[in-house]
């Protein structure tokens, strides 16, 4: 193993979830095995880190963020309502914690009321890489649409996902640099072609990623970013929202092609179901 690598365990592998007190300075080497990564010490004896809690230095769990509802079998961990969020703001990167563009491709595809992340075209095969620096608490393949996922959690509370991959690189409570391949594109799960879906989510809620990255330079906007009310589902605040007034013959069909939407995202933005009756007068978001 390289010499970076054994201070970067050195450095992280400490669980902070049970507590456990182990001595970094007598780790000599890992050895990966059949039945998973071994530590391997200066007395001779050894452990897996396999399926421990995620292992961060005090230093950067000072917050307790990985401690915090670390879950490595489902997706979402928090599961709380976006109203009770505080507002913070968030160091996106500073000298230790750069950026990196998941995948350079064609966005053919935002963030709406219902697709929360960014749909960028590559071709299968191709390597994505973390965005930020991190661990990974999900790696495996998702029944609910994702297809082979991978999330990562950033040091300052963020997630990160990317969705329909063709092979995973990483696996749960890995350390992750940005720029770090993680992941071969493809199109696993619910998905009409090779891309990577990439979300950004604050414990769970979804944000619009185009609120944090230039995707055009391929950059971050600013180094850091205001988590407020308004950063989830934005279009609740967009100052372009488009109304219609019911008339005669309307029908959602009919208003989601005169507003080149679709009829899932016109119910998501007035709370109605695709089975309601439109009525003549009443105002209805179409944007």
């Amino acid at each position: 193993m390289h010499m970076s690598k054994k201070w970067m365990l050195a450095l992280v592998f400490i669980p902070i979830m049970s507590f456990a007190q182990r001595n970094v300075d007598a780790i000599v080497d890992t050895v990966e095995s059949k039945n998973g990564t071994v530590l391997l010490f200066r007395n001779n004896t050894w452990e897996y880190i396999d399926n421990e809690p995620v292992m961060m230095s005090i230093e950067e769990d000072s917050t307790g963020i990985f401690s915090n509802q670390w879950i490595n079998d489902q997706i979402f961990a928090y599961r709380i309502q976006r109203d009770s969020i505080k507002d913070t703001l968030l160091v996106l990167v500073d000298s230790i914690h750069p950026f990196h563009m998941p995948i350079c491709g064609h966005l053919f595809r935002g963030f709406t009321y219902t697709h929360k992340g960014l749909d960028i075209k590559l071709d299968k095969g191709d390597t994505v890489r973390a965005a930020f620096n991190g661990v990974v608490r999900y790696a495996k393949y998702n029944r609910g649409g994702f297809g082979n996922l991978v999330i990562i959690r950033h040091y300052n509370g963020l997630e990160s996902y990317y969705g329909h991959n063709s092979k995973l690189l990483v696996r749960v409570n890995q350390v992750v640099k940005s720029g770090d391949p993680i992941s071969l594109g493809g199109s696993t799960g619910r998905s009409r072609g090779p891309h990577c879906h990439f979300e950004l989510r604050y414990k769970d809620i979804p944000m619009d990623a185009l609120r944090v990255i230039d995707f055009d330079n391929q950059k971050l906007i600013n180094s850091f970013f205001p988590i407020t009310k308004k950063v989830f589902y934005p279009n609740d605040y967009n100052v372009n929202t488009v109304y219609h007034k019911v008339k005669n013959g309307d029908t959602l069909g009919h208003l989601a092609k005169k507003y080149h939407t679709n009829v899932k995202e016109i119910c998501a933005m007035n709370k109605i179901k695709s089975s309601t009756k439109l009525r003549v007068g009443s105002t209805i978001r179409v944007r």
